[in-house]
């Protein structure tokens, strides 16, 4: 009784643990700044810059940092996880 107990709560130890590694994976974008370390305003600014965006808008939001402005003269919008330096997978848009 006590092996079929301890294989079932090894396995439900097992279940939780791929589900909140898939869960984070949905939730890491790709990589803006290197590192997955926090990042600075700063760093944001000047990536942005290097990579050709013009007339940016930064604002901050909680551990997101939102930008928006133009890419080679499209509008474009993209929400950056300041704690890793990942872009969200998912930008949020509360524009609805």
């Amino acid at each position: 009784m006590k092996r079929i107990a301890a294989s079932v709560a090894a396995t439900a130890l097992l279940i939780g643990g791929v589900g909140l590694m898939i869960a984070r994976a949905e939730l890491a974008g790709p990589v803006f700044i290197a590192g997955d370390r926090p990042v600075t305003i700063e760093e944001v600014e000047a990536k942005l810059k290097a990579d050709g965006w013009s007339n940016v808008t930064i604002s901050r939001e909680g551990r997101y940092i939102r930008i928006a402005g133009y890419l080679y003269g499209k509008p474009e919008r993209i929400t950056l996880d300041a704690e890793t330096g990942r872009l969200l997978a998912n930008d949020i848009d509360d524009d609805d």
